[in-house]
């Protein structure tokens, strides 16, 4: 019921990245280099040494596993295992069967019952979901586990779970048939306008693929409630075999060890004597003339996507390619940088965009221009994407744009090298199961780093401009609009509108030029007046003479990593009622206002190159700034935040840029129930207290400059700051930065303002069922009931409340999931809060076909009725206790746990208590706790339901 963060972020470009620190590929092909070697799993080594820590290795069977002893987090593994068949790889009669068979692994095997699976795993810590998860994509299925201890026992429980669905799977007719339900809400969940989009998208790009045909395919609803279960046992025996199949295990473990395990449990899986017969893809017809079309759907953004296609280019591991692709990135990125700067205009046509390239499923390569237009604009966004398109072929770029992109890219790879040694590990473990079926070598990020350094030694703008001719060439362009409603004259219109632009002469880009940073000097540099250390938990506490607060902790988690938490004031408490939407406004908007005396533009030509944080966010009791960087960079950090505290631009920029995000976002409001949840429930349960949930569309729309200025003047000048920063740290050197900037300043107030009014909230009183109404997917509906609670100040009721919630979504998953079929992911929760005085609730949500609201409801009431009259059976106390157990020990080895811990120690220091004993408190839940929590909470005479439905089902429709 907070102002969300960044809730009106524009749409994300599906930009090719950069190899990261967790899957550093070596990119495309360009001159052939010699063959050196194989990997054991056959990848191709060149010139370009793979990372010799992972231990490759193919069983007898075919079996392909790596293993990596990697120590972040400490103590803890992960597993990935991975199948080479996806939703392609089915035939008419399978549609939907691939993803089927996924959730069958859940459901029963040789050696496990149904229904055991799940709680096997609890038992031992895992959270279904988070720790215990999988996933089907167009060409693979992988299966997850993440084990929060490194034991011997464990890791044998997940070997043996990873073998029973290697082969052993029952896939039992009845099973399969309870299944259906699940799987068909899981399916109404995700459909919404931007899956419809992306199927519509494919269907015009590549209509003689079977990406196109497969993805969301007709009939596949239809399929899952009619394929037999023998149906997908063939599917299974055909696709589940050891030699389609590759398994990376990665943590803080013995590899010989591991290896003599995997070997054991592994080696009698029996690969057919026949070989898979795979599917054809299908084709692009690179012969077709330019063509259009116009997706329509009321939700949508109004995106405008250019793509062109020419062959594929395989891709080695090779320096050669590398380099190549170094250049084709640089290239992007500085196309991207201008469309950027252009987004940020005043008068700009669009909200973001960005070029890219990528194969297409190594059919193709494909090069896509995508621009996301303000609300009826694509005619300006097509002309903008396609003109700095053709702008970069012909003109190329200039010294001071590629200076500022080789500054950026260096950041990223001296940054991943540098924290190379604590990568972490279900990064790493993906990252090299991606290798088995790219066949690209997985490199180490120092790897990466010298030889980025290599190829930007020197480097012109020529060089680079050449090279991005030749993956940008101009060939045939097809243009896919998205918008609300149709386009007049259709894929007419949308083609003329293409020519225009195209016959439109261009000039060549402007140089640019990069001014020095103005916010260095902020006074006479604070002094200490007080320096304590907290023994038991191991951290600083100081506070400056002006009353700036500041914390330290020194870990070894993240090498070379910095992260800070800066906490100012009172957040949306602070702002007068009739100003609230200005408290989201600061969370999207305000950075794009730069600073008094830098545009957001020369800001990020200036921290080009540089780890540093925008802007300032608004949560319910305090503006926040919050990331990571490093101890180079924390002096920049540290200038910029105070420079925005001190002198924000308030630029019309960010107005523009708020009112252009507005309107698609207004529109995604009713889009789905989940939405409307979002938008409209906190307002219903609290009565339309206006600072809960999303300010309405009116209030919105009225925000100013001036309104945001002076609801925010007070706090930003005089309300308390409090500093945390965790990491590999030298305290003495964060203590001169922080004395320099923030310690600066004029003093604050000691302590932060009560709000006694702000902070009072109550739940409604209203009993009668809530019907509230969406305008996405007829077959789409939301149940929720919730009941009143309390604040957390019983901190030991909070943490009971919590078990009571996990306690609750088990029983709805096997209730609601497992046993009716109606549900995917059913779930429950308590919120007490911290902020708002007397006020909470507990909630149980569960998305579901309309006309099974009533059956859900009853079950809910149920289930809330058991828990009132009687105490859990121990076995499911641990179920829902032994993983918060578990995630509270893991979280303690991250610097993000830390960081919480830190970030209010002084300004409210009662609560650091709640981090010390939290671990008691979950331990100290009883069955009878619960009983009784639940039967103080869950009353039946309290319960609100709440139903979200289509509007075609209001009375009257």
């Amino acid at each position: 019921m907070r102002i969300p963060f960044r809730v009106l972020a524009p749409l994300p470009l599906l930009a090719l990245a950069l190899p990261s620190a967790a899957h550093a590929e070596a990119p495309p092909a360009a001159e052939a280099a010699e063959q050196s070697g194989t990997t054991a799993w056959g990848n191709e080594i060149f010139d370009i040494a793979p990372d010799d820590t992972i231990e490759y290795g193919v069983l007898d069977n075919g079996l392909r596993y790596a293993i990596l002893r990697n120590e972040t987090p400490k103590d803890s593994v992960v597993i990935r295992f991975g199948f080479d068949v996806g939703w392609v790889d089915e035939e008419d009669e399978e549609l939907g069967l691939a993803h089927f068979i996924e959730h069958m692994a859940f459901n029963g095997s040789t050696n496990i019952p149904e229904g055991e699976m799940i709680k096997l795993l609890e038992r031992e810590g895992l959270a279904f979901g988070a720790d215990t998860n999988a996933s089907t994509g167009f060409e693979d299925t992988i299966y997850r586990l993440d084990l929060p201890r490194n034991d011997s026992e464990l890791l044998d429980t997940a070997l043996m779970l990873m073998r029973e669905t290697a082969s052993e799977l029952t896939i039992a007719e009845d099973a399969v048939d309870r299944e259906r339900g699940v799987i068909q809400s899981e399916t109404r969940t995700r459909n919404n306008y931007s899956i419809r989009r992306l199927k519509d998208y494919l269907r015009f790009v590549a209509p003689d693929t079977r990406y196109a045909a497969r993805f969301r395919a007709d009939g596949t609803v239809e399929n899952i409630d009619a394929a037999p279960a023998q149906t997908l046992r063939d599917l299974y025996r055909r696709y589940y075999r050891p030699d389609n199949a590759a398994i990376v295990i990665v943590g803080d473990i013995d590899p010989a060890s591991v290896r003599e395990k995997l070997v054991a449990v592994f080696a009698d899986w029996q690969a057919p004597e026949t070989d898979i017969e795979r599917v054809d893809g299908g084709s692009i017809d690179l012969d077709r003339t330019s063509a259009a079309t116009n997706f329509v759907d009321p939700d949508v953004e109004h995106i405008v996507v250019i793509d062109r296609f020419t062959p594929y280019d395989e891709r080695k591991s090779r320096r050669s390619d590398f380099r190549h692709a170094i250049l084709s990135s640089l290239g992007r990125a500085m196309v991207n940088r201008r469309i950027e700067r252009i987004a940020n205009g005043a008068d700009a046509p669009i909200i973001s965009g960005g070029i890219s390239a990528g194969d297409f499923f190594k059919l193709y390569d494909q090069e896509t221009m995508t621009v996301q237009a303000k609300e009826g604009e694509w005619e300006a966004a097509l002309a903008l994407g396609e003109q700095e398109w053709r702008r970069a072929i012909e003109y190329g770029f200039t010294e001071s744009e590629l200076a500022e992109q080789i500054a950026n890219f260096t950041r990223g790879y001296r940054t991943r090298a540098e924290q190379q040694d604590t990568r972490r590990s279900a990064s790493l473990a993906g990252g090299i199961l991606s290798t088995a079926k790219s066949g690209r070598l997985f490199v180490t990020p120092q790897t990466s780093w010298e030889i980025f350094q290599e190829v930007t030694a020197g480097l012109t703008p020529e060089e680079v401009t050449d090279v991005f001719r030749e993956d940008y060439s101009l060939g045939t362009p097809f243009v896919h609009v998205s918008t609300k409603q149709p386009i007049e004259g259709g894929d007419t219109a949308i083609l003329a509108a293409l020519a225009s632009s195209q016959a439109v002469a261009l000039a060549p880009p402007e140089a640019g030029q990069t001014a020095e940073f103005a916010y260095k000097d902020f006074g006479t540099p604070g002094t200490v007046v007080s320096d304590e250390t907290v023994e038991d938990l191991g951290f600083r506490q100081l506070r400056f003479a002006n009353n700036v607060r500041l914390n330290l902790k020194t870990t070894d988690f993240e090498q070379g990593r910095v992260r800070f938490n800066i906490r100012i004031g009172s957040g949306l408490l602070s702002i007068p009622e009739e100003a609230i939407a200005s408290g989201l406004f600061i969370s999207t908007a305000l950075d794009n206002g730069g600073l008094g005396q830098h545009s957001y533009d020369e800001l990020r030509q200036i921290m080009a190159g540089r780890d540093v944080s925008n802007g300032l966010t608004t949560q319910g009791d305090q503006f926040r700034v919050a990331g990571a960087t490093t101890m180079a960079d924390l002096p920049l950090q540290m200038e910029l935040t105070a420079a925005y505290l001190t002198d924000p631009g308030f630029r019309e920029e960010a107005l523009t840029r708020w009112e252009a995000l507005l309107p698609p976002f207004l529109a995604r409001a009713d889009a789905t129930p989940q939405a409307v949840a979002q938008f409209e429930l906190p307002q219903v349960i609290t009565d339309n207290n206006p600072r809960f949930g999303i300010p309405s569309k009116d209030k919105l729309e009225a925000v100013t400059l001036g309104q945001v200025r002076s609801s925010t003047a007070s706090q930003f000048a005089s309300s308390p700051i409090e500093i945390s920063i965790v990491g590999e740290i030298d305290e003495e050197q964060v203590i001169e930065e922080v004395a320099r900037t923030f310690g600066a300043l004029p003093e604050r107030a000691l302590t932060l303002q009560p709000f006694t009014a702000e902070r009072q909230a109550v739940f409604t009183v209203r009993s009668d069922a809530v019907t509230l109404y969406h305008e996405g997917a007829e077959d789409q509906a939301l149940a929720q009931v919730y009941w009143p609670t309390t604040d957390d100040d019983d901190a030991q009721e909070e943490a009971t409340m919590r078990v009571l919630a996990t306690v609750m979504r088990l029983q709805l998953l096997e209730e609601i999931r497992e046993n009716l079929g109606a549900s995917y992911s059913p779930g429950a929760n308590s919120s007490m809060s911290d902020t708002y005085d007397g006020f909470g609730s507990f909630s149980a949500s569960v998305v579901i076909a309309p006309d099974d609201a009533e059956t859900v409801f009853d079950a809910i009431d149920e289930i809330a009725g058991g828990l009132r009259e009687a105490p859990v059976e121990t076995d499911l106390l641990d179920r829902a206790r032994r993983p918060m157990l578990e995630s509270l020990a893991k979280s303690r080895r991250e610097n993000g746990y830390w960081l919480g811990l830190l970030s209010e120690s002084q300004l409210r220091a009662d609560r650091l208590d709640r981090y010390r004993d939290y671990e008691t408190r979950l331990r100290n839940v009883t069955p009878e706790m619960l009983k009784e929590a639940a039967a103080k909470y869950l009353r039946e005479d309290s319960a609100l339901r709440i139903r979200i439905v289509h509007s075609s089902l209001a009375p009257g429709q």
